[in-house]
């Protein structure tokens, strides 16, 4: 038998390196990649902790010696762990589609917004321009006379015009350099 320093039932208060805090109870803990899956107090979330990315670790409470001998380590919901996954993936995908090292802050802002009407896979930037749909081009300085399209597309225009619109009239900015309003 191996030594086990978190047995299943310690408490633990741990702080990432990224300032979260997680405070659970030991589900199971894997030596061999530290990995150690904490259950939230109120036991409905689980949560992965990676100990090579924590700060500090502390034990509330020991686990009591009878849990030890009869509890078996819970069976995990592979099919919720795997829809984190996938939804995290996607989180940083969209994260990373709206980067744009040459579209200034004010673009990458607009991308975002159009994300949520259009959703991530039909926008695209191509330099500082925005793609939308693959059809219609919105030119920095992002203004609704900034809006051209491949084909006559006057639905789509003007509603990405409506858009771009209400977008400017909220975002009501100093001018950028570069900018003839």
């Amino acid at each position: 038998m191996s030594f086990n320093p978190f047995p299943i039932g310690t408490q633990l208060h741990v702080e990432t390196c990224f300032g979260d805090i997680i405070i659970g109870e030991v589900v199971t803990y894997e030596h061999s990649v530290k990995m150690l899956i904490l259950s939230s107090p109120n036991k409905d979330n689980q949560t992965i902790v990676n100990l090579d990315f924590c700060k500090s670790l502390k034990i509330i409470g020991e686990a009591k010696a009878a849990d030890k001998l009869s509890e078996q380590p819970a069976r995990l919901n592979l099919t919720r762990l795997d829809q984190r996954l996938r939804q995290t993936v996607e989180q940083r995908e969209h994260v990373l589609r709206s980067r744009n090292e040459h579209a200034t802050p004010r673009g990458i802002k607009l991308y975002n917004v159009l994300s949520k009407h259009f959703g991530n896979s039909e926008l695209s930037w191509k330099l500082n321009d925005i793609i939308v749909l693959q059809q219609v081009i919105i030119a920095p300085p992002y203004r609704t006379c900034d809006i051209s399209s491949k084909q006559p597309l006057p639905k789509l225009v003007s509603y990405v015009q409506r858009l771009v619109e209400k977008f400017n009239a909220q975002n009501v900015e100093v001018q950028e350099p570069g900018d003839n309003k």
